[in-house]
């Protein structure tokens, strides 16, 4: 019994465009002016490249600053509509004098957060230090 192991098939410009399992014996060829490299091992995949010798990962591309800021700003949404909600109930536990002194603390603190983080300037998301909630 042939063991089998993992080839990159790399077109002729050093694109791996698949990986087979192989054991490098039976008969099988790549597709016409393709290649077979043994992968040992390296974790090469689909879009990586093969240079010298090297199989080489794909960089990953970087998010465009215009997404980092909807990203911001949504994070910045979901996070007030959290406290928001919390403040909503805690402030029917307060208005109906029903509320402990550990809810009233925590309302204060949850008012005092939403407030800073209404104040987060999404434009430079690289540059936001998020303020933790208060729970």
């Amino acid at each position: 019994m042939m063991i089998a192991d993992d080839y990159a098939v790399i077109d002729a410009v050093g694109n791996v465009i698949n990986v087979v399992l192989w054991d490098g014996e039976t008969d099988w060829s790549p597709p016409e002016g393709a290649t077979v490299i043994k992968i040992n091992g390296s974790g090469a995949g689909i879009g990586w490249t093969y240079k010298d010798g090297d199989f080489i990962q794909p960089t990953t591309p970087a998010i465009p600053e215009e997404d980092l800021i909807t990203q911001a700003e949504q994070k910045k949404y979901n996070l007030l509509l959290e406290a928001t909600q919390k403040i909503s109930i805690l402030q029917d536990a307060v208005d109906l004098e029903m509320a402990t002194e550990d809810e009233k603390i925590l309302l204060n603190s949850l008012k005092k957060y939403r407030v800073l983080l209404n104040r987060i300037d999404t434009s430079k998301p690289g540059k936001i230090e998020w303020t933790k909630s208060p729970e």
